[in-house]
């Protein structure tokens, strides 16, 4: 990998690095250095630090006209696409609301050819999509999609842009290794239903791995059937389907919730910010969820070693994330694993930002 890639890269990861630094983690000199800045300096902004004495250090970013990256959200409540520039600031946007009857390969195909024909002169495109992603292909029970290939389905090799094609968690995990700099993150995405994701950064110059966990379809018991064909996964004991069903106060079919979302939009609302107006409500409504929630968060993190998990999506709370922390503490008798709520309502569309500008680099770069 040339040194040009390995320069950005590192910068990417960090924003924002002293130009010192970066002659010792690439190994060059200073007059190297000034060969590659030169050569970058579409893609490079100069920092200067003031100080008292001597020189004031010099520090490299990712310049705000470096590019300009289309990111696109693929949920069940919406498509979301978002144009950034290279300090990440949104550009440009459009929504596309997610109805029951675009619940199919074809016709999420044809949203996202409609959404892509409205944006030009990019660089990079990111998709991220709710459910698993293996190979491209895309495996949704939430959407409808089973096997779906958006790479052939939205002629992505033709498009002339580098491209990503992940999951949802998989993109909130990137960002969320990307902003603070952790190399090992675990991320839970809790609304209608549950994703996961644990994230490891290895190396600069190798892939990140993802390891996408279903959450949501592990085994919880109860009688009530998923979506997905079993029966007592925990997305069904353990989701903003229950607080709606204790909100009110008549059975409803995990799958008819699912499969006719949009009908409940009232009242996923009124549940997922009653903690404003009435917060003993609104935890009465939660008290199952947190009982089952704290169990699993807490034996994953057992697994898995970490000390922290992420919690994200439209459910998500500083409330509800405490109420959690509450109940893990009262479970395991100890702060077993620190509950942080992730609070950026587009860590979706921005992770996978940062997944495509790293794909641009390597394009450019890599060889």
């Amino acid at each position: 990998m040339k040194n040009e890639a390995k320069l950005l890269l590192h910068i990417l990861r960090r924003k924002r690095v002293k130009r010192k630094e970066l002659e010792e983690l690439l190994d060059v000199t200073p007059s190297t250095m000034t060969y590659l800045v030169d050569k970058l300096r579409d893609y490079l902004g100069i920092e200067e630090e003031t100080s008292g004495v001597g020189k004031p250090p010099q520090f490299l970013t990712i310049s705000k006209n470096a590019w300009r990256i289309l990111s696109i959200s693929v949920g069940r409540e919406k498509i979301r696409a978002v144009i950034y520039n290279g300090h990440g600031e949104e550009q440009e946007s459009y929504v596309q609301r997610v109805r029951s009857e675009h619940l199919s390969g074809e016709v999420i195909n044809d949203l996202l050819l409609s959404i892509l024909e409205k944006f030009y002169d990019y660089d990079a495109l990111g998709i991220a999509f709710s459910g698993l992603v293996v190979g491209d292909k895309v495996h949704s029970k939430i959407l409808k999609l089973d096997g779906y290939d958006p790479v052939r389905g939205l002629r992505l090799k033709s498009r002339d842009v580098p491209y990503v094609v992940i999951s949802d968690v998989e993109a909130i995990a990137a960002y969320e290794s990307k902003t603070t700099g952790k190399d090992r993150v675990f991320v839970l995405n809790y609304g209608t239903g549950l994703g996961a994701c644990y994230y490891e950064h290895h190396a600069l110059f190798t892939r990140d791995e993802f390891k996408n966990i279903p959450f949501g379809h592990m085994y919880a018991g109860g009688d009530e059937k998923c979506y997905c064909g079993n029966v007592g996964c925990l997305e069904t004991v353990a989701s903003d389907y229950v607080a709606v069903k204790n909100y009110l106060k008549r059975e409803i079919s995990f799958v008819e919730f699912i499969e006719n979302e949009e009908q409940f939009a009232d009242e996923l609302r009124t549940v997922r910010s009653m903690y404003k107006s009435n917060s003993k409500k609104y935890d009465q409504l939660h008290e199952q969820i947190f009982g089952y929630l704290s169990m699993f968060v807490g034996n994953t993190a057992i697994l898995l070693g970490v000390d922290e998990i992420t919690l994200y999506g439209e459910g998500v709370s500083e409330h509800f994330c405490n109420r959690l922390q509450a109940k893990v503490r009262e479970r395991f008798g100890r702060d077993l694993v620190k509950i942080r709520n992730g609070n950026a309502s587009d860590a979706v569309e921005r992770g996978v930002s940062l997944e495509a500008a790293i794909a641009l680099v390597r394009s450019r770069f890599g060889k």
